[in-house]
């Protein structure tokens, strides 16, 4: 698997230590947003220390092939993060799946870009990693994420119930699934 991707209007990358400031640009730009669906630390999320180690946690499970979370900049600026596309609890074998999360500037979002990473980001998860199955869950007011899932193939499979706490109170949310019909069988 590779660090770096490329899509016809994007940059798909792992990121770093280093890249820690980029990371706190992008949350601080998008913390309020980003807090309505999912637990955030606000002090933690605007410290710059949090995301260096944020960083190397997500590299380190990278190279064991546990997760996988791109970067998404656009070509013409590349020092900018405009998206996420995160790709956790991988595992392979008889489970054979993984869970995906995604989140996206304010400013860039229903434009594409999403659909374009998650499109190349799940045939990565089928073809490099020879998944079976990637899994997403959604609240049940977010219906652009919804459409985007149902856009990319994913289908409803049911409620979670109770399955986050956010923002005061645990939340339902609908769990969504795009099976790989190409795969190796196990025998």
């Amino acid at each position: 698997m590779n660090t770096k991707y490329e899509t016809d209007s994007m940059i798909m990358r792992i990121c770093n230590r280093k890249d820690a400031p980029m990371v706190l640009d992008f949350y601080k730009r998008n913390l309020e947003d980003f807090a309505k669906y999912e637990p955030l630390s606000f002090p933690s999320a605007t410290q710059l220390r949090f995301h260096e180690d944020v960083l190397q946690y997500e590299y380190d499970a990278f190279i064991k092939g546990q997760m996988m979370r791109f970067y998404l900049f656009e070509k013409n600026n590349p020092l900018k993060i405009i998206g996420t596309a995160s790709y956790r609890n991988i595992t392979g074998t008889y489970y054979s799946c993984c869970q995906l999360g995604y989140k996206m500037d304010a400013k860039y979002r229903r434009k594409g870009y999403m659909h374009e990473a998650l499109e190349l980001g799940n045939e990565l998860m089928f073809r490099e990693m020879s998944l079976h199955r990637i899994e997403a869950i959604v609240m049940p007011d977010n219906t652009p994420s919804m459409k985007l899932l149902e856009g990319l193939g994913f289908e409803q499979e049911g409620l979670l119930r109770d399955k986050i706490y956010l923002n005061g109170c645990w939340q339902d949310h609908y769990m969504y699934a795009k099976i790989n019909r190409e795969e190796r069988v196990f025998v």
